[in-house]
């Protein structure tokens, strides 16, 4: 994931003041290359008292929800707190996603945290010695550093059609969803403590269901609520289950969970939790409340409801959406693939050509894309693969990934449609415009 490129003297600022430099219009734009993409970045919050400094702002709708810059350059707005990135920039990257970069999605506006006074709470019947944990606690344990793809659960949620295909159901798709294209997904590396030595500090006996709380504030229609998520056990005890506190080397930033957040290796970023305030750890099963109580797999395919948790095998082309046209000749075409599953151990790349109106010819059949690096568990890998020849028209591009486990991305088609349009995961087509050379001065 990459270092934070906020200035020094943003980092010095006060909470407020951060606040106030970091609201920015943002405007849509048109799409001239479908594609889809984001990016979210992040500002580390200096330890400064909450409320100090606070200057009234009044940010647009899209970005209310959100402390840092998020400049059409990489980002994509798609309503209050989503910020998706733009895949075009993507290639200058190295395998992780720069802090300011990163996808953002908050349901709510960041709460302000002074890390010198904030306590992480030990609660529920599994924890024989409740406590709080300092930030300095946290320090205190043994620190581990991995490298992690974060891939939101409804990452492309926009490609499923408004109804289900076989008809047999008259509802809509949710109003009001995030309607995400191939961006709301990142690498970082993170640091943290495992939730389990959090647990082991505190007694923790018999687990069954752990619930993490976030402090955020956000609106409900039973009231407003903290975000929260609700884990079983045999997850949170694994090696991975972090507790991060750094992300690519840096502390947290604002809009990435600031000062600690939950890390659910290989799952949906769902499950993510953000500005940590309290665990609590349950001989018994937690009932999903909030948010969590509608991220469910539910329509014709599905005849009881589904919770999905490992991330689905996807991949994207690193082609921007508001581009305005490729030059023809030998190209060489680039995207990135991941899965909760495992490693990607394949990529399979697909061009087509419209030669008529709804008319698609092969240009390049499926054809196994170069790895760029050795494939980790649970980390995206890069690929690439020469198209050479263009001609100007217009084209669409397929990616299509395949992880250690066997998973492969279905297409479109074979995509079992949900109510909440989460886990879409076909080899969704990219248009993409060659254009003619031109003789205009």
């Amino acid at each position: 994931m990459a270092p934070n490129c906020s200035p020094d003297w943003i980092e010095a600022a006060s909470d407020g003041v951060q606040q106030a430099l970091f609201e920015v219009a943002y405007s849509r734009r048109r799409f001239l290359v479908t594609s889809a993409a984001g990016t979210a970045g992040a500002l580390v919050l200096g330890d400064t008292p909450a409320g100090a400094g606070v200057i009234e702002a009044q940010p647009p709708p899209e970005t209310r929800f959100i402390v840092q810059p998020a400049p059409a350059q990489y980002f994509i707005s798609r309503g209050g707190g989503s910020m998706e990135m733009k895949w075009g920039p993507v290639r200058e990257y190295g395998d992780t996603i720069p802090n300011d970069r990163f996808y953002i999605h908050n349901r709510a506006r960041p709460p302000h945290i002074d890390r010198r006074t904030w306590k992480l709470k030990l609660t529920g019947d599994a924890i024989t010695r409740p406590r709080s944990f300092t930030f300095a606690d946290l320090l205190a344990l043994p620190q581990v550093t991995l490298r992690r793809t974060l891939d939101c659960g409804a990452n492309c949620a926009a490609f499923f059609p408004r109804l289900p295909p076989s008809g047999a159901d008259d509802r809509w798709l949710p109003v009001g969803w995030t309607q995400w294209h191939f961006g709301a997904v990142g690498a970082a590396e993170w640091t943290g403590v495992r939730a389990r030595d959090v647990l082991a500090a505190a007694g923790a006996e018999r687990l069954v269901d752990v619930k993490f709380t976030g402090l955020d504030d956000i609106p409900h229609p039973s009231g407003n609520v903290h975000y929260s998520e609700v884990i079983p056990a045999d997850k949170v005890l694994k090696d991975d289950t972090l507790l991060v506190h750094r992300m690519n080397g840096s502390d947290l930033p604002v809009d990435h969970g600031y000062p600690l957040r939950l890390l659910t290796s290989g799952w949906g970023a769902n499950t993510a939790v953000k500005w940590l305030g309290e665990i609590e750890a349950s001989t018994r099963r937690i009932p999903a409340s909030g948010p969590q109580a509608n991220q469910l797999l539910i329509g014709p395919d599905h005849p009881e409801p589904v919770r999905p948790t490992v991330g689905r095998v996807r991949s994207a082309m690193e082609i921007d959406e508001d581009a305005q046209g490729i030059e023809p000749g030998d190209l060489t075409l680039h995207g990135r693939a991941w899965s909760g599953a495992g490693a990607i151990d394949r990529v399979d790349i697909s061009v087509e050509k419209l030669v008529a109106p709804g008319r698609w010819v092969s240009a390049v059949p499926w054809r196994a894309a170069k790895l760029m690096s050795t494939p980790e568990p649970l980390m995206w890998v890069r690929f690439e693969m020469p198209w050479q020849g263009v001609k100007p028209g217009q084209y669409r591009v397929m990616s299509r990934a395949r992880d250690e486990a066997g998973n492969i991305q279905p297409p479109p088609e074979e995509v079992k449609w949900n109510q909440h349009a989460l886990g879409y995961n076909g080899h969704a087509p990219l248009n993409v415009v060659v254009l003619p050379g031109s003789d205009m001065p």
